[in-house]
Formats: structure tokens, sequence, C-alpha cells
């Protein structure tokens, strides 16, 4: 469990200081309660999901300009490649690749 991480993601707000496991997490905070190893490991799987959508975004935004109606360069494969990058959330597994742009 990336322990770090999902602090940074998902408490960056609160007060705590943690080294590389839960076992380490001083939890600072007065606003709420310390979460739970279980609570965090949750929240792993909801970071490798939102890691996904932070690249697919990224992906759709780098090609955004193929889909302006005067751009005419391989034209059909980039809307294809935009659509398989839009069914993600629903097609995706943990370590499946991205769809490889034209």
């Amino acid at each position: 469990m990336e322990v770090l991480k999902i602090l940074g993601k998902y408490y960056r707000d609160n007060k705590w200081v943690c080294g590389e496991d839960y076992e380490s997490l001083e939890w600072y905070d007065t606003t709420i309660v310390k979460p739970t190893e279980e609570e965090l490991e949750l929240l792993q799987e909801r970071l490798i999901v939102d890691e996904m959508r932070d690249k697919r975004n990224q992906l759709l935004k780098d090609s955004d300009f193929r889909a302006i109606p005067d751009y005419v360069l391989d034209k059909a494969l980039w809307i294809i490649y935009r659509q398989k990058l839009r069914e993600l959330p629903a097609t995706w597994v943990d370590g499946m690749k991205f769809p490889t742009p034209p």
C-alpha cells in the first residue's frame, strides 16, 4: 500500500506525519479522526482508478486539436482512439495498457 501517496492525495489538508508504512503514521489533526489501515486500503483502490482517469484525461487533452473540424490528417483514426480513451473507465482493469495513438 502506498500510504504516503494516499495521504498526500486524500488527506493533504490534514495534519499528520508518516514514514513508509501505516504504523509510522502520526495523526495530529483534530478535525477528523485518524483513518484506519482498512480505510487507506480502500483509498488505494480509488487512487489507482483516479490515476488512470488523470492519465486518460491528459491523453484526451493532448489530442484535442486532432478533433477540431479542420483537422484532416488521420482524423478517423484519432476519433476511434479518443473514443477508446473515453470508454476506459468502464472497460479498464488495473494493469491494462492505454490505447496507442495512431
